[in-house]
């Protein structure tokens, strides 16, 4: 993405114009896919599927991609974790599931584990609760709990949620997970790595390349326009004395965009 674009988004967020032009940018997307998701929804007619405005502020506005992309990364999620456990019956949580595009696949994937999920948004949980009843959905707030006991999940994973936090709420949510997670539990997530070092500005290079969080607020934290960047020396702190490292994937350049980098880490046996 060019400098200059991203200049452009720093202003629109700075006068606090980012909700407006996303709707805006919902409306015309809607427009331009009306008739492909009147063609999903006849060629679905048993696939319970979000609200388009839901799809559309966790995803892109387009349910083949939202139904597809959501199989595909489960089963990404399962293949990746492979080398350090074993998903068969164990407790899975999604945080951050959004209106369900990932973990609503996975109980295809492995039927012996027992699933949950959470998200702030009370319309997606809802929405979850109603439709995707193989899955226990909680809602949570932006700063912890999450309702589920100490020591509860074998293995948690979170897609592109600490993207959207304050460092604050990093430092809460790492916490978080900590309790949630049996001893030698994994976590998977994603961040904004290296290769979105061109989205930005020079003020914020200068920031990210010393290893300092870099955040883009003026717009309320947690929403899909308030913006995290992660150097890896940032990452390593957070995690720092609660998990050790089992892997980190740098995120490269895909067709539809820049990939987040993936962290698999696993909570320390006391």
């Amino acid at each position: 993405m060019s400098r200059l674009k991203q200049s452009a988004k720093s202003l629109i967020k700075f006068f606090g114009l980012g909700q407006v032009v996303d709707k805006s940018r919902f409306y015309l997307q809607y427009i331009q896919q009306k008739e492909n998701i009147k063609a999903f929804k006849a060629a679905h007619p048993d696939v319970p599927i979000p609200d388009p405005f839901m799809i559309y502020e966790t995803f892109r506005l387009d349910y083949q991609r939202y139904y597809d992309s959501g199989k595909a990364d489960a089963m990404h999620i399962y293949e990746e974790v492979k080398p350090f456990i074993s998903l068969e019956q164990k407790a899975i949580l999604d945080w951050g599931c959004g209106p369900g595009r990932i973990i609503r696949h996975f109980p295809a994937i492995i039927p012996s584990a027992q699933f949950y999920a959470s998200d702030y948004n009370k319309a997606y949980v809802a929405w979850c609760q109603q439709n995707l009843k193989a899955i226990n959905f909680k809602e949570n707030q932006l700063s912890p709990p999450i309702p589920f006991p100490d020591a509860s999940i074998d293995f948690a994973y979170a897609i592109s949620i600490f993207t959207h936090l304050s460092e604050e709420k990093h430092f809460e949510w790492i916490n978080e997970i900590y309790r949630l997670l049996k001893p030698g539990g994994i976590f998977y997530f994603t961040a904004h790595g290296n290769i979105t070092r061109q989205n930005l500005l020079d003020n914020e290079l200068v920031q990210y390349d010393k290893g300092v969080l870099v955040e883009r607020g003026n717009v309320k934290e947690g929403n899909r326009m308030f913006t995290a960047y992660h150097p890896k020396p940032f990452i390593e702190k957070l995690v720092s004395g609660k998990f050790e490292i089992l892997k980190h994937r740098e995120g490269i350049a895909k067709s539809w965009g820049l990939e987040q980098d993936v962290w698999i880490i696993q909570k320390m046996i006391p």
